[in-house]
């Protein structure tokens, strides 16, 4: 007896030329909404004190010079721009350090750490004259990159466990270089 032939089933074709468009469309849309940021060029993380003020000001996004008090007295000087900061500092992803206690060393400058974080950005160690004076070479260097049309936004960020003094000592820093507009940033506290 003779085996039945099986009946050829139709090939089933499915053109994936919309699907590989689709992808390709929505690969394009992330990649050109997506801000990125170098991991080296991030700035110091630090506690914020709470504040109930309901008047908040939206920070810039870009063009921001960011003074940031750690919790053992160090300030560190950094702004968004890594060509202002390669035209001031040298290197594009350094970043000032001024400790203003003189009875105390240096965090970065003794462990490479900010808390239990490594820094990885090269520091650049100031004094106080000379932080007051590199404060006003960052606006200057970028009013020249921008032909007068930019300028910072200064921003303080101080530890909530921050010392006293060394917030002082910026303050002054700060008056003594003629930057008197700036933000003291801090998180809203929700009831």
């Amino acid at each position: 007896m003779k085996k039945p032939k099986a009946a050829k089933k139709p090939g089933v074709n499915i053109d994936m030329t919309p699907l590989v468009d689709v992808i390709l469309l929505l690969l394009t849309f992330f990649m050109l909404t997506a801000t990125f940021k170098a991991a080296e060029s991030e700035g110091v993380e630090v506690s914020l004190p709470e504040s109930i003020n309901v008047d908040t000001t939206k920070l810039p996004e870009i063009d921001v010079m960011t003074i940031t008090l750690s919790p053992t007295g160090d300030i560190f000087l950094d702004v968004d721009n890594y060509l202002v900061r390669e035209e001031v500092f040298g290197d594009k992803f350094a970043i000032g350090v001024w400790h203003p206690d003189s009875t105390s060393k240096s965090e970065i400058i003794e462990t490479g750490k900010v808390g239990d974080v490594v820094l990885r950005r090269k520091p650049v160690l100031l004094d106080k004259d000379q932080f007051e004076r590199t404060m006003n070479e960052l606006r200057v260097a970028l009013r020249n990159m921008t032909d007068g049309k930019s300028d910072f936004r200064i921003v303080v960020k101080g530890d909530r466990d921050g010392k006293y003094g060394a917030m002082e000592d910026l303050m002054a820093a700060l008056k003594n270089s003629g930057n008197t507009r700036f933000a003291l940033v801090t998180e809203i506290k929700h009831d």
